[in-house]
């Protein structure tokens, strides 16, 4: 029995994470020396993001005819919308963050350029290509969360931003992301190998934007 798809994707993948729990601002989220205009950026920058990952989330939705799969990506998208309100936001306005400033944020390039790529995934490779380009995201918050926080677990436990990594490393979150990729192994069980190379370029191509949004969030 060969490996899983998501097998091959955590193994073409990880050196990539690796890489991003190694990033300064992520470091400095762990050990509570980063500048709170920078978080507030970052916040602001996510916010702007997340708008489109929901928006990407209900156009896979909409292109699959498969019901099981419809009503996990109901799911997730509903879930997604509800952490969106009941704590992004506020976390948001104690940041001081106001609706103006939403309404005047201008996303970053690089985030511009991510979100136009997971949006080609879906148009060139269908539901799944989307599918996959999305996981990346949950799967690399997880791994980035888990791995940081049993690192960084002395100093963490006295980080203004310790709530991130707990976002991240709690029950719930990680539940829905072994949903997800569970459903990925689930889609991909009757795809020939290049089709599983091709969706795993996809998910690589989506860990290295995120490298360069933490890069970018550094130097800003």
């Amino acid at each position: 029995m060969g490996r899983r798809f998501s097998e091959m994707l955590f193994s073409e993948t990880e050196d990539l994470w690796k890489e991003a729990v190694n990033k300064p601002f992520v470091k400095k989220m762990a050990d509570g020396t980063l500048e709170t205009e920078k978080y507030r950026r970052y916040m602001l920058q996510d916010y702007l993001y997340l708008t489109d990952y929901i928006e990407l989330l209900r156009e896979i939705s909409e292109s699959t005819e498969k019901k099981s799969l419809r009503s996990f990506l109901e799911k997730i998208l509903r879930e997604t919308q509800e952490e969106a309100e009941r704590v992004h936001l506020p976390a948001m306005r104690e940041l001081g963050i106001t609706d103006t400033d939403i309404q005047n944020a201008v996303m970053a390039q690089v985030l511009q350029e991510y979100v136009g790529y997971m949006k080609q995934q879906l148009r060139e490779e269908g539901f799944v290509g989307g599918l996959v380009a999305l996981l990346q995201c949950s799967w690399a918050y997880a791994y980035i969360g888990q791995t940081v926080s049993e690192r960084e677990a002395e100093r963490l436990s006295a980080s203004p931003y310790k709530s991130w990594f707990v976002s991240y490393t709690c029950a719930s979150y990680i539940e829905t992301n072994q949903s997800w990729i569970d459903a990925s192994d689930r889609e991909t069980e009757d795809l020939d190998d290049t089709k599983k190379l091709r969706l795993c370029s996809v998910f690589q191509t989506c860990a290295r934007y995120e490298n360069l949004f933490w890069d970018d969030l550094d130097n800003a």
